[in-house]
């Protein structure tokens, strides 16, 4: 008598603050995509109706913080809480499609991490040119000092195993977590593979980084890993 395959999972972590207006068509779209998903939301402290919202979804974990802990501290609270092999994280503000979640876990069949990238194949017209210059600046450094070739280390849509965080110990709680995993992944060898993404700018709510004071710090924070080897 054969054995019935066990569905494998995947972990999708939405860090959330005050995205009340766009996330009810998050969640619509990525239950759309009929996959067997572990939806893990996790609500930075929000002021607006984010938590009541999602607490009427069905089957999903909600994690929440009484203060904002940025950023990085919600992506650590919810691979904290994480169990199975592949991680997706992707913004609940649908700047990146949900969409992009089905290649983002077939590609982890292949390689042990992939990003998301908004400027592969001429995308993302609509980006201001100070965060784009900004962006492709940390990408270049990162790039020289840790042997990658990413186009796009800020992506906020990324994906990888669990096996890709072997002994590794993450603390960054702002925006800066995103370098330091990337850092992370760098040292361990493991070469940070890229899709492109079609990127829509927000049309809800506002921006959460400080783009010129985060991009110094982010080039400061990208030669002293490299120093700290």
């Amino acid at each position: 008598m054969m054995q019935k395959e066990t569905v494998k999972y995947t972990d999708v972590i939405v860090p959330v603050f005050n995205e009340a207006e766009i996330l009810p068509e998050f969640h619509r779209r990525v239950t759309a995509l009929a996959l067997p998903l572990n939806l893990i939301y996790v609500d930075n402290a929000s002021t607006d109706r984010s938590v009541d919202i999602i607490s009427s979804f069905d089957h999903v974990t909600l994690i929440r913080h009484a203060t904002n802990e940025g950023y990085g501290g919600s992506l650590l609270d919810g691979i904290a809480n994480s169990d199975n092999e592949k991680i997706v994280i992707i913004d609940a503000d649908c700047e990146y499609p949900p969409e992009a979640i089905p290649d983002l876990i077939e590609q982890l069949d292949r390689t042990e991490v992939v990003y998301t990238s908004r400027f592969l194949g001429g995308r993302n017209r609509f980006m201001p040119l100070t965060k784009r210059l900004g962006n492709q600046l940390i990408s270049w450094l990162f790039n020289l000092l840790f042997d990658q070739k990413v186009t796009d280390l800020y992506t906020g849509c990324k994906a990888f195993n669990r096996s890709a965080l072997y002994e590794v110990q993450l603390s960054r709680k702002g925006f800066e977590h995103v370098l330091e995993l990337g850092v992370a992944f760098a040292r361990r060898k493991i070469t940070i593979k890229e899709i492109g993404v079609e990127f829509t700018p927000r049309h809800t709510g506002e921006a959460k980084m400080q783009h010129l004071s985060e991009t110094l710090k982010y080039l400061y924070l990208t030669v002293y890993y490299f120093l700290s080897r």
